[in-house]
């Protein structure tokens, strides 16, 4: 079901969703570094180095076979800019997976990773044939939760102490969305 090819970019009205370049670096960096983006995640903030680690990973997966993981750059259209990432993890029965995302400060509150996240749930579906999409997030995350919402995600469970951070054991939503293959 899935080969180590690199995927065509997924497109919506405002943005595309495409495969990482080792060129990335610098725009990626731009987000990773910062606590602020990073401080729901389970990784970050990044020095340097560790922007450069995480992106060849990004790099190397995209050779995988089977392909379980797309780390996907998110750009403005026309923009080659990395302004965010959206990932799939798929589970090892290739029909389910992770869905996870980030964002650059400058472009929240526009709805970009809500279209991507709906753009890139869709194409796992009709492409890869999942047919179960899950995510987590923090419960203090409120603009994740809207996020998971707003794509028709639905919550799940409460993970209490499902995560351990700087500030302790943190409880996490669950996610889930049953998709159909569009027509």
């Amino acid at each position: 079901m899935t080969g180590g090819a690199l995927i065509s970019p997924i497109e919506t009205a405002r943005l595309r969703l495409r495969e990482f370049a080792l060129s990335d670096l610098g725009s990626m960096h731009a987000y990773a570094r910062r606590h602020d983006v990073t401080r729901y995640l389970m990784w970050g903030p990044n020095d340097v180095q560790a922007s450069q680690d995480q992106l060849t990973t990004f790099v190397e997966v995209q050779s995988a076979v089977p392909r379980l993981v797309y780390e996907l750059a998110l750009t403005l259209k026309g923009d080659e800019r990395t302004i965010g990432a959206l990932c799939l993890y798929l589970d090892e029965d290739e029909q389910s997976a992770e869905l996870g995302f980030v964002l650059h400060p400058d472009f929240w509150g526009q709805g970009l990773v809500t279209e991507a996240s709906a753009a890139l749930a869709t194409w796992g579906v009709d492409r890869l044939g999942l047919r179960y999409i899950w995510a987590t997030c923090d419960t203090r995350n409120k603009a994740s939760v809207r996020v998971l919402e707003k794509i028709g995600m639905v919550r799940e469970a409460v993970m209490c102490g499902a995560r351990a951070t700087p500030d302790g054991l943190v409880d996490q939503f669950r996610y889930g969305l049953m998709k159909t293959p569009s027509p």
